[in-house]
């Protein structure tokens, strides 16, 4: 869990320059009072910011009191004020604000107000720095400081529409959060620094709507607040790699790229992975599970196990005190799932499952086109993954071991399907076939068809005897479609798919438009994963919705037992 340190100020304080606590704890014990001064001539601040004060409030992590007047500024009430503001400070406050960041109290600027601050008495020795501006309002590439703990997985950079106020060199004895280039020169975005017991933050963004509505901006202002409210995060977790397969040494190197995650240890049953784990990560390997959990600098582990001994394993390193990322699928009964979902809530410890293809760029251009209403209201969805191939000769083909052929790409398809239609699955039925590779038990060929609650239907096909191919995915909408459709040649089953939307035109026409992917982001799980350890955010994965995809898998499996029965379910 992430850890925060809070302090309830108990009201107005007689001592404004009372030093304030400072002492982070292993767990949220109280929320930061934050007091948010909002007041624009140019600007209309309060409306502007309303979508980050959401968003900021959906964390539960702060309780806001919101003024317009910056005459109601009373440091006395807050651990940490936040300030967007073009209009002066009353006499006095400014020496009343720098002594409440000097007795460690948090100062956040947005926008403008440094420099309609700046000339007042006290603000310049707080600030050492002074902006000019603004320039005009234009698209902005903003690149993150990756060495500090605010900005370190925040991403190298981003594009946003603001206004930029510039100055001549970095601040003096500040870290630099945020830059630019502006006509040949880098110029400072964010900074903060230390003063006294407290923390000063300059974000100079936040003069435009999509700023405060944009995801990135409110992650950075969240941390910002957490940190000037004195959270620090963690020492980076150690990950106990728990098997040491194939797809192992991926999780290893994407890992390794992530601040506040390390490749702590492995365990391998077999001689020849652990030496091949010793070889390529350098890191201790142990036989045995408990071994590996014995070892303090593991805090979670990464269970890669074969999917029948993912529970057994999962509740382990639970009982252990880790926390654990789950390899998909999570597991093949909702029965197993529940007893790991309780163990992990009475033990407070973090339960997650790599669900990676959430970031794959063809399904996130599908996903953004459906959410946002391009297509309307998705009614009816088909999708579709195989061709005529032997299945491979592993594990993954022996359905006592795997669960079976719905386990398998399965995990991800329904994980895609159910983000897409949020409403109660209320009936499944599946059929599988076994006709050709009586090799391996998993079916050659499997068809799930789901109905939900709202009456949208939606199929999943898995073969290994398709002679001709199907789209990967065909959503319907009452104003459009989406169609994924693979490529002519031969490519890896996960290679992107191309994304088509089309949309009714006049006259019995259709608009058709072919969608530009998004870069793949390689780390977008681990890099939640460590913000929801090192900051409390949200996780991407939470267990209960790998539960659903799970349910969902368990029941059709059951159907294909009963020759295709329908099922009635609430899932």
């Amino acid at each position: 869990m992430g850890a925060f340190g809070g302090r309830d100020p108990g009201g107005p304080s007689q001592d404004r320059c009372t030093r304030l606590s400072v002492v982070p704890s292993p767990s949220m014990r109280s929320r930061v009072a934050v007091q948010a001064l909002l007041a624009g001539r140019s600007h209309d601040y309060m409306r502007l910011a309303r979508p980050l004060l959401r968003s900021l409030e959906l964390t539960h992590h702060f309780d806001f009191e919101v003024i317009t007047d910056p005459a109601a500024l009373d440091p006395g009430r807050s651990r940490v004020i936040l300030a967007a503001s073009d209009q002066p400070l009353v006499p006095g406050q400014a020496e009343d604000l720098t002594g409440f960041v000097r007795a460690g109290g948090g100062l956040v600027l947005l926008g403008g107000t440094l420099a309609a601050w700046i000339a007042q008495d006290g603000l310049g020795k707080l600030a050492r720095w002074a902006p000019s501006g603004p320039g005009p309002m234009t698209e902005l590439v903003i690149r993150a400081e990756l060495s500090h703990p605010v900005t370190a997985t925040l991403g190298a950079d981003f594009r946003l529409t603001d206004e930029l106020y510039l100055s001549e060199g970095p601040p003096a004895e500040a870290a630099v959060l945020l830059s630019t280039s502006w006509r040949n020169t880098d110029q400072v975005v964010a900074y903060e620094r230390e003063v006294g017991e407290g923390r000063f933050f300059h974000v100079g963004l936040g003069h435009s709507a999509a700023t405060y509505e944009d995801a990135w901006f409110q992650k950075l202002m969240h941390r910002a607040l957490l940190f000037a409210a004195g959270h620090r995060p963690p020492a980076p977790a150690g990950v106990g790699l728990l098997g040491y397969g194939a797809i192992a040494r991926d999780h290893a190197s994407l890992i390794a790229q992530v601040a506040g995650l390390r490749v702590g240890a492995v365990c391998d049953t077999s001689d020849e992975r652990r030496e091949l784990a010793d070889r390529e990560l350098g890191v201790p390997v142990y036989a045995a599970a408990r071994d590996m959990y014995d070892d303090p600098e593991i805090g979670l582990v990464l269970v890669g196990t074969p999917p029948a001994a993912h529970a057994a394993a999962v509740l382990e390193a639970l009982a252990a005190g880790k926390d654990v990322v789950c390899e998909k699928p999570f597991a093949l009964r909702v029965e197993e799932v529940d007893r790991m979902v309780d163990e992990a809530a009475a033990r407070k410890r973090v339960l997650t499952v790599y669900q990676s293809r959430r970031w794959d760029p063809d399904y996130v251009a599908m996903r953004d086109v459906v959410r946002s209403g391009g297509i309307g209201e998705p009614f009816y969805m088909e999708s579709f993954i195989g061709g005529y191939s032997h299945p491979c000769d592993f594990w993954h083909s022996h359905e006592p071991i795997s669960g079976g052929t719905i386990y398998d790409w399965g995990s991800h398809y329904f994980d895609w399907i159910l983000q897409l239609f949020p409403d109660a699955v209320k009936r499944i039925a599946a059929n599988g076939h076994k006709r050709v590779w009586h090799d391996v038990t998993n079916s050659d060929q499997v068809r799930v068809d789901l109905t939900f609650a709202n009456g949208a239907q939606a199929t999943f096909l898995q073969s290994d005897i398709a002679g001709a191919m199907k789209p990967k995915w065909y959503v319907l909408g009452t104003r459009g479609a989406v169609v994924g459709e693979w490529r002519d040649e031969p490519v890896p089953a996960d290679f992107p798919a191309r994304v088509k939307v089309f949309r009714p035109a006049d006259a019995g026409g259709t608009h058709e438009e072919t969608l530009a992917l998004p870069v793949r982001d390689e780390l977008g799980f681990y890099r939640n994963l460590a913000d929801h350890l090192a900051w409390d955010e949200a996780l991407a994965v939470p267990a209960s919705e790998a539960r659903r995809t799970v349910a969902v898998m368990e029941a059709a499996t059951r159907s294909i037992a009963h020759g295709g029965a329908q099922i009635e379910v609430d899932i």
